[in-house]
This record gives structure tokens, C-alpha cells and sequence, in this order.
């Protein structure tokens, strides 16, 4: 225990120090809340094969950006959905991954939510044979 507040000790330590080297150097920071512009709300979904065997692993991308991304919602489109959660990023790039059991063409939804700009989707179709 004692050794852990020793580390947490000269952690502080340190992060001092280099905040009163930054101010001697004139560096200066604002802790109030961020001014970025909210990136516009963006998907993209690919995958790593459009055809596949029954039981074949498929990789799908979705590709993010916006204001405060709070999740994706990926629907495979045969029943099997699956959640990603984001924590109010404002860029991904999240990897689902899927086995379809059934022979048929599907479409793989994505849907990302954003807290200021709501949702958007993006789709990709596979044909298992």
C-alpha cells in the first residue's frame, strides 16, 4: 500500500512540475468547457468479404465521426444485433464481427448515434452460399 502512495506521490510530483515548467515557458490552458465544433455526423460500414460459406467469420468496419458519438447499433439482418458503445467520441473506427449460419443475402446495418445530432446509418449486403 504504502508503495502505491509512493508512486501516486511522485506522479503528482511530476505532473507539477511540468505545469509550473510550462507556465515559466508561458503555456497557458483553459479548464472551462471545450470549445471544438461538433464534427457532422458521418458512417461508413465495409466489410472484409461480400461472400461467404455458411459458419465464415465476416469483418465489419463502420467508420465515425460527430459531436459527441454515443454508440453504434450494428443489425445483421438475420435476427443477431450487437452494441458498441462510443463515450462521446468524436471519431471511430469500431469492428463488428459475424458468422452467419444460414445461406441467403443479408444486410448488415450500422447505426450510430451521436447526442446532439441523432442517428445515421450505413448498410452493407453479403451473400452466404
Amino acid at each position: 500500500m504504502r508503495r502505491r502512495v509512493r508512486a501516486a506521490v511522485l506522479a503528482v510530483n511530476m505532473h507539477t512540475r511540468l505545469l509550473l515548467a510550462l507556465v515559466a515557458l508561458g503555456v497557458t490552458a483553459s479548464c472551462q468547457a471545450s470549445s471544438l465544433e461538433a464534427l457532422p455526423l458521418e458512417i461508413s460500414v465495409t466489410a472484409s468479404r461480400t461472400t461467404a460459406a455458411p459458419g465464415d467469420t465476416i469483418a465489419f468496419t463502420a467508420t465515425i465521426q460527430g459531436g459527441s458519438l454515443l454508440g453504434l447499433d450494428a443489425d445483421y439482418g438475420d435476427n443477431t444485433t450487437e452494441q458498441y458503445g462510443t463515450a462521446g467520441a468524436r471519431t471511430g473506427k469500431v469492428t463488428f464481427r459475424h458468422a452467419y449460419q444460414a445461406r441467403g443475402t443479408f444486410t448488415t446495418k450500422i447505426t450510430v448515434t451521436d447526442a446532439s445530432a441523432g442517428q445515421k446509418n450505413a448498410s452493407v449486403q453479403v451473400r452466404v452460399e
